[in-house]
């Protein structure tokens, strides 16, 4: 283990520690397709060299490409000088915040839906992912499912009328 590798551990384990919500290192390794004593040593900075397995764990965690090189060598997580970012194609990853990325992994897509928010494109929409445990009982999807439409009405009623809703 040298500075490189813990400094690099160290904020690692701190960006996992101030997720919300909260990933402990057993489902980050879960999530990862390794076992915890891996996630233990990278957090420890005990790994000789920068693998696939570390950057994947950055990743997980929200960093942006570029991060891990840049703590490693003592920077910031971010660049000061990002440019701006490129519109995501059908083959890349798109950039979700970490918290919803996590969501989606960790539970079962039921349904999903787009509400636009006005009669134009560009009043934006609403994207609603209703999701439940994965392994639900069939009885426990259709409880979600009851509640889901009760609420998907109330969004789609709101997004109908503009004009009740009033402006912050």
């Amino acid at each position: 283990m040298d500075e490189t590798t813990k400094r690099l551990g160290e904020a690692l384990q701190a960006a996992r520690e101030g997720r919300r919500p909260k990933l402990t290192q057993p489902e980050a390794a879960k999530l990862l397709g390794v076992g915890r004593s891996t996630v233990q040593n990278i957090e420890r900075g005990a790994f000789v060299k920068i693998n696939r397995t570390v950057r994947e764990y950055a990743t997980l965690l929200g960093w942006p490409d570029g991060a891990v090189d840049r703590v490693a060598a003592g920077g910031p997580v971010t660049s000061e000088t990002a440019a701006e970012p490129e519109a995501p194609t059908a083959d890349t990853a798109l950039p979700l915040p970490p918290a919803v990325e996590y969501e989606l992994r960790t539970n079962q897509t039921l349904d999903s839906t787009v509400i636009s928010l006005g009669p134009d494109e560009d009043d934006g929409h609403v994207i609603v992912v209703l999701q439940g445990r994965k392994g639900a009982t069939p009885e426990e999807v259709a409880r979600i499912a009851a509640r889901y439409r009760k609420a998907r009405r109330y969004l789609q009623g709101l997004a109908s009328d503009p004009d009740e809703v009033a402006d912050p």
